[in-house]
């Protein structure tokens, strides 16, 4: 899913800049872009965002998760100076830097927190007047009980027990009516399917055909601007 999800996010900046195709095609139109990375856990889409030419910081509110990405970016000499890491809460990060970032990202970590209203306010206000933010999780539907929760969990062993709360899962336009809440509309969203056999991850439109959210019934990562 870290592949699909960088990909995602350096396609829709890339169209968000106006640019000439071919002008998107290396670094230098995104190189020295100020992105956080909230709820970054062990650092895996923080170092892939600091590999595009983007300076990331990635913030968790657990020591552990913090001390472990700092120890995994260190095999990668090419980070040194694109890449830092604190251990804070995006609340906490808000009143020490603001609005400070061009991109805001949080991947997979809104199901889990307590208070998912108010850290959606959290990441608007880390945003820059028009910056995108871009936030996957899973939505709740029978569909993601059963992808997310029941195989994972509780036929594969793939994933503690308990991990995941179907009951706290967001649906896309739920999100996307907080977003607004707080001064930010989205612009597109997309599925996020998983291919078991093949261990990969591809993207898939919101709606299929005349079957509305049919591609967002289990994973989906949603890409918002906040106004300027």
């Amino acid at each position: 899913m870290n592949r699909t999800r960088t990909q995602y996010i350096r396609a829709h900046l890339a169209d968000l800049s106006r640019l000439p195709s071919e002008e998107t095609l290396g670094r230098g139109w995104i190189k020295g872009r100020r992105v956080v990375d909230v709820g970054c856990g062990g650092g895996l889409a923080s170092e892939a965002l600091a590999r595009l030419g983007m300076h990331v910081v990635g913030v968790d509110a657990a020591r552990e998760n913090v001390e472990m990405a700092r120890v995994h970016a260190q095999g990668d000499p090419m980070l040194r100076g694109s890449l830092e890491y604190v251990q804070t809460t995006a609340e906490q990060l808000v009143r020490q830097q603001g609005e400070g970032f061009d991109v805001v990202v949080s991947l997979e970590v809104i199901e889990h927190v307590a208070d998912p209203v108010a850290f959606v306010k959290s990441l608007v206000e880390l945003a820059k007047p028009g910056a995108s933010l871009f936030i996957s999780t899973m939505n709740r539907t029978p569909v993601s009980m059963l992808v997310d929760v029941l195989v994972p969990e509780y036929i594969l062993g793939v994933v503690p027990r308990g991990t995941h709360d179907h009951g706290k899962f967001i649906a896309p336009e739920e999100l996307s009516l907080m977003l607004r809440a707080f001064g930010a509309e989205t612009l597109d969203t997309r599925g996020l399917v998983l291919n078991p056999l093949t261990n990969t991850c591809h993207l898939v439109s919101q709606d299929i055909g005349l079957l509305r959210n049919a591609g967002v019934q289990a994973n989906y990562i949603l890409a918002a601007r906040k106004a300027k």
